[in-house]
């Protein structure tokens, strides 16, 4: 499958958080090749917000990927789950889009074994990757792919031409402690995907 390129990557957050819907997001791991469509994202705007982990130009350890330009995995540890974000533009600037939740198409038994997940019905495929902690165990991806190279690594995403018809906005999820920032509509999903984390 053919990976999408730089130029893809670098476009500012809120417009590249709306491109990734309907993109096929892809792991060949060693043990099998997984994918599911993305169908809800988070866009971060690095300086100006209080919800980024590049709020005010903060620059550490953790989050330097943030700042080393477009098209890069920035995965970090919350809670226990990994969770997978996307480098935005313009390049140097901390932003970043976080792939909240997929609907499964590859490897999906490989994905519940992950997951320590029985099938067998359309709820337990729905909880699949509905939601950034899921996906990123279904999908086999920890902070080991942090700074990843999305143009050419093992984890990619592909156009599939799939396009969604209706995108909805809504606040963002647990940034509580970003004040305003926090009930900005910077949450985006396909309006009717059974397989959003949350409408």
């Amino acid at each position: 499958m053919r990976r999408l390129g730089r130029s893809f990557y670098c476009q500012e957050p809120v417009k590249l958080a709306k491109a990734l819907l309907g993109k096929l997001m892809v792991h060949e791991s060693p043990e099998g090749l997984t994918s599911g469509v993305v169908v809800e994202t988070e866009a971060y705007l690095g300086r100006g917000d209080r919800a980024s982990h590049g709020y005010m130009g903060k620059r550490t350890k953790r989050n330097e990927v943030l700042y080393l330009g477009c098209g890069l995995a920035y995965v970090y540890v919350a809670h226990g789950h990994a969770l997978f974000n996307v480098t935005a533009a313009p390049p140097g600037e901390p932003t970043a889009v976080l792939i909240r939740a997929l609907e499964p198409r590859d490897g999906i038994e490989l994905m519940a074994k992950r997951r320590g997940l029985k099938l067998g019905s359309e709820r337990s495929l729905r909880l699949l990757c509905s939601g950034p902690g899921r996906l990123t165990k279904a999908m086999g991806i920890t902070k080991e792919h942090n700074g990843l190279d999305l143009t050419k690594g093992p984890v990619y995403f592909t156009d599939i031409g799939l396009h969604p018809r209706r995108v909805a906005s809504a606040p963002r999820i647990g940034v509580d402690y970003a004040g305003e920032d926090a009930l900005k509509p910077l949450r985006f999903y396909v309006e009717g995907s059974p397989y959003v984390s949350r409408k």
